[in-house]
């Protein structure tokens, strides 16, 4: 990779959010910190122990759609 084909952003006060921290817990049920970015047409996702995985495209309908029905069911499961 060159120095050219690094893109840099530039963030000001009116810049949209494109950071979430939020609580979360690892697999042993210790809490931490989850991260959540959006950058470059990507979205990254951070576990609380330093796991990281980026989705692309395609991957971020797909990743939409799982979630909204993990969610539902998540939702269903609770008040029932």
């Amino acid at each position: 990779m060159t120095a050219d084909s690094v893109m840099l952003s530039v963030f000001t006060e009116d810049s949209p959010r494109r950071e979430w921290l939020l609580r979360c817990q690892d697999s042993d049920l210790r809490l931490g910190v989850c991260g959540v970015e959006a950058n470059n047409g990507e979205i990254g996702i951070a576990g609380p122990g330093g796991e990281y995985f980026t989705l692309q495209h395609r991957n971020i309908v797909e990743f939409r759609t799982a979630l909204d029905a993990a969610i539902t069911q998540a939702v269903a499961d609770k008040s029932s």
